[in-house]
This record gives C-alpha cells, structure tokens and sequence, in this order.
C-alpha cells in the first residue's frame, strides 16, 4: 500500500511464497520481512532476469561456416588502434534516436581464432568510445542478432559489426578505454579472447608459448551507450601481412 501521507510504502510479511497474480500487468502484495525489507529473489544468474523481461540480446556471427566467417584487417598495426583508432575490428552502435533515453549495456564479447593472421608479433588489442555521428568510412559485416527469449519479439537497437571496418576522424567526446596484449607471438588458430565487461578485474592469462593455444580473458570496465555512443575493439600485430580470420559471439542488455 502506498501511504501518501505518510510518504511510506507498505510491504506485506510473508516468510512463504505469496500467491501469483492471475495475469500480467495486474497488481500484487510486495512482499517484505519483518524489518519492512523488500525481498528481491533472484532468478538463476542476472541473465535470466533480463532476457525473461526481453531487454538481453545476443549476436554472433551470420552463419556457422569457416569460408563465411569474419576476416579482420589485412596489416594492422599500432597507428590503427592508438590514440586516433581507425581500424577497429568490432564496431557497436547504439542505433536508437538521439532523443531515447534507451541504454545498451555491454556484457561480454568473445573472439575465436579461426584462421591466424601471418608473420605478425605481439598480438595486442585496445578498445574506444565515441559519440555523435557514425565515423565508419568502410563499413564491416552486420552480426546476425537474436533475442533468445522465445516468448519475447523485443528487437535490439544496438547495430553489431565485424570485419575490416575503416573509421573516420574521432570527435571531441572520444573516449579511449585501454589496451594490452594477448601473447607475446602471432595469434593462433583456436585462440579464443573473451572480453567481459564490468567483471571484477583479474588476470588476462599468461602469454603462452608459441605454439600454445590459448583463451584469453580480458576484463573490461562497464560499458554504457547512450542513443549515437559507439565501442570499437581493434585488433593489431606488428608487421603482420595477411588477415587472420574469425568467429565472434557477445551479449548485452538494454534498458
């Protein structure tokens, strides 16, 4: 009950399982303990709250073949992903009008190595924000999206894409997030980066031996786009001569 008089709102002490309203969208006790706590009972893992509501999305890439899957940029280098980022691999945007109030909230992006790129060293990465109008110049390969809640037709705004994307000049909001290295050598078919987002900082795994294959997990701050804000993830190697070839799969959540 909401007591307006009072500016304080009521909860019902229930220690069992209250009965189910009959239908969606009609009103109910809130349930609290004796203290006048709200009881909040999660549903399995914060996922499951997000997509059983259809705000949790997913994307990956459009089919599931090697010859179709996503080639980054031939040669890219330190200058294609340093304080000016031109040649990011993963491009995010949040497409909704500039006057929604929708967020985008990544949650984690992961790279498979599906054929490595060539003579390369020093494996590395470094991720960016930016705002305002779309810098892409080459544009990439839209990822395919799903709501993997069956019960839900919501669509994402958030525009997913890969590939050899070329961005313009940077604007004045831009926003350069970080940077590292996977290994100390040429990435490696079967390779795998997961970058989470908001996690709780921890080790990326050691840089393996050569001929190690690796999966490496890279924790990101929390990411939030507004309508415009874009994420762009390159990937580089030092004096690497062919593209290297892969699968990629991440989620996020709009509210």
């Amino acid at each position: 009950m909401n007591d307006i008089t009072n500016k304080a709102i009521w909860s019902r002490n229930s220690r069992g399982v209250p009965q189910p309203v009959s239908g969606d969208g009609e009103y109910g006790a809130v349930r609290g303990n004796r203290y006048g706590e709200l009881f909040s009972i999660p549903m399995g893992r914060w996922r499951y709250h997000a997509a059983d509501e259809g705000t949790y999305f997913i994307a990956h890439n459009a089919t599931n073949d090697p010859a179709t899957t996503l080639a980054g940029h031939a040669a890219p280098v330190l200058v294609d992903a340093d304080a000016t980022m031109t040649k990011p691999f993963i491009h995010l945007v949040n497409s909704d009008a500039v006057t929604s109030k929708l967020r985008c909230y990544l949650d984690f992006i992961e790279i498979e190595v599906i054929t490595a790129g060539t003579t390369g060293s020093a494996d590395s990465w470094a991720d960016a924000l930016d705002t305002g109008a779309t810098r892409i110049t080459t544009a990439g390969t839209a990822l395919t999206k799903v709501n993997p809640n069956m019960q839900s037709s919501a669509t994402a705004v958030l525009a997913p894409t890969g590939g050899a994307i070329v961005v313009g000049a940077e604007s004045a909001s831009s926003r350069n997030l970080g940077f590292g290295q996977f290994r100390p050598s040429i990435q490696l078919a079967g390779d795998k980066y997961m970058f989470v987002f908001g996690a709780e900082p921890e080790s990326a795994g050691l840089a393996g031996a050569t001929a190690t294959i690796n999966r490496h997990v890279i924790c990101r701050p929390p990411v939030i786009l507004g309508p415009t804000d874009a994420y762009m993830l390159a990937l580089y190697s030092p004096s690497q001569n062919a593209a290297g070839v892969y699968k990629v799969r991440m989620g996020w959540l709009e509210r």
